[in-house]
């Protein structure tokens, strides 16, 4: 119970002793406190402070995602073909099969014997499968093979996993999950459940999704969240702020982001910005490179030209199914901006992922020369999603005091503002393919909802309002899109961003100023 002795040979008052001392690790994996006071022998103890040593025992055993087969759509009851996912042996110990406290099993995370009723042939009821390889040695990779039975009721259904070696120790969650959809029956109209997956945050503007399940969310204040996946309880990676100098004041800040469609093997991430640059407030575009959770500032995808305020900025992107980047840009509070083709705010623009214009954008009426402007007459537009199918770019803006708008875009056309308030039948303006007349909802972030799961209901775009605090449902036919319903009106607050996750489901952001929420919808019966 003497851990060291002094190293000076002696101590005056008010001097500093140092003791210096090894341990060895306990032999069962896990954090241990060793408390720790001075004591004079055959004198007294001296005062305990509270000192401690924190030890952690390693049991040696880690692993690293590698990859899985694609998530399955099954009929209710029907048993899946085999599943594989990969994971790297990054720790120090070989993994045995068919030995207790060396092989490696893909477990379900927390233990959580609720999913037994899927299990074909598992190991037990929370252990899906074992390593397929006798021994994989650090470095090398490990294979779970499984199967399972899909649920009776329609829905999207995940299951979150992670390794295990039983009788030694759990290794990292990586957020790693099995979606499982049941669809519904053809034109079945679906019940739509909400589950609050992030909470506590601070006006989450915008979300992206990696291929590797990687959930990005942006706080306007400049923040960029990084999770393991979208699942309740995935941990949180990292919670970087790349941005420098950004001017998060009234509706500005850190907005969109976006990721490459190559993304899984270049990396690249893009945000759309309000920051001070060199005496200026301006929306920009940056790209970043990932570095594993850290992003590296890659260039400049426009940095003038847009001016940022701290309202009517815009400042959604997306990739469209072109592969050009498309940004939306509000008219920052000056409304002779929308009518002037030499200015890029106003307008819905298209560039290429380095930021060179498109050989294919249009010259618009009144311009000098082929710029990054696709639309213009465009007011506050916050919304950008592309129709299933057609590729077709579905925009979505706010109105002043009436008339938001949904609007088909097409290039080199002109919506109107603020000559023209919603439908006018100007021919020298594009009707919107719907307005909310005389009332203003704040409408915000739009996408399609894609896939069987979604019963009726599948091919609808959903859009978020702000103002009226609800999701809604429409329509779209030729020309002219239709609001068919309305959810959740005031259960959350401000909604901005709809999105489609990987699962299939919907993921809503809220503006509340705080105590904001990542909301998941899926479709059920």
């Amino acid at each position: 119970n003497r851990v060291a002795t002094t190293s000076e040979a002696s101590v005056a008052p008010n001097a500093i002793a140092t003791f210096t001392f090894a341990l060895r690790a306990p032999s069962t994996a896990g954090t241990y406190r060793l408390a720790l006071h001075p004591v004079l022998d055959g004198v007294q103890h001296l005062e305990d402070e509270g000192v401690f040593v924190l030890v952690v025992s390693d049991a040696g055993v880690h692993s690293a995602w590698v990859s899985q087969s694609p998530y399955p759509t099954l009929q209710a009851g029907q048993v899946s073909t085999p599943l594989t996912i990969v994971f790297r042996n990054t720790g120090t110990q070989p993994w045995t099969k068919g030995v207790l406290g060396q092989e490696a099993r893909l477990g379900i995370n927390q233990d959580d014997a609720q999913w037994a009723p899927l299990a074909v042939n598992w190991l037990s009821a929370n252990r899906v499968a074992a390593q397929s390889e006798v021994s994989v040695a650090p470095g090398g990779n490990a294979t779970f093979t499984f199967q399972v039975r899909a649920p009776q009721v329609a829905g999207t259904y995940s299951l979150h996993l992670r390794p295990v070696i039983d009788g030694t120790a759990w290794m990292e969650d990586q957020g790693v999950f099995l979606n499982i959809t049941v669809p519904l029956p053809a034109g079945t109209v679906p019940r739509l459940t909400a589950t609050v997956v992030r909470s506590g945050l601070a006006i989450p503007w915008d979300l992206a999704f990696a291929p590797d399940g990687r959930m990005f969310v942006t706080e306007r204040v400049g923040n960029i969240l990084i999770y393991a996946s979208a699942a309740p309880n995935a941990p949180q990676l990292a919670n970087v702020f790349p941005v420098a100098n950004v001017n998060a004041s009234g509706e500005s800040g850190l907005m969109s982001i976006e990721l490459d469609p190559a993304f899984a093997s270049n990396n690249l991430l893009y945000v759309c910005v309000s920051v001070n640059d060199s005496g200026q407030w301006l929306n920009q575009v940056l790209r970043y490179r990932m570095n594993g959770n850290s992003p590296v500032f890659d260039g400049y995808v426009i940095r003038l030209g847009m001016r940022a305020n701290s309202n009517h900025d815009g400042c959604r992107i997306r990739f469209g199914p072109d592969g050009k980047l498309w940004v939306t840009m509000g008219d920052a509070g000056n409304t002779a901006n929308g009518q002037n083709p030499n200015v890029l705010n106003g307008k819905v623009l298209r560039v290429n992922g380095d930021g060179s214009i498109p050989a294919d954008n249009p010259v618009m009426p009144g311009a000098a020369a082929r710029t990054a402007v696709y639309t213009m007459g465009n007011r506050n537009p916050q919304g950008l999603t592309f129709e299933p199918g057609t590729g077709r770019a579905i925009e979505v803006e706010h109105g002043d005091d009436t008339h938001d708008e949904i609007n088909i875009l097409r290039a080199g056309a002109n919506y109107g503002y603020p000559v023209c308030r919603g439908p006018c039948g100007d021919p020298r303006f594009v009707d919107p393919a719907w307005s909310s007349g005389n009332v203003t909802l704040a409408t915000s972030g739009a996408d399609f909802a894609r896939g069987v799961q979604w019963g009726a209901y599948d091919g609808s775009l959903f859009v978020a309002t702000l103002k009226e605090t609800d999701l809604r449902r429409f329509t779209l036919a030729g020309s002219v899109a239709t609001q068919q319903n309305i959810f959740f009106n005031g259960t959350y607050g401000r909604l901005r961003t709809a999105r489609q996750g990987p699962d299939g489901s919907l993921y809503l952001t809220t503006s509340n100023g705080s105590g904001d929420w990542v909301i998941r919808i899926t479709p059920t019966q």
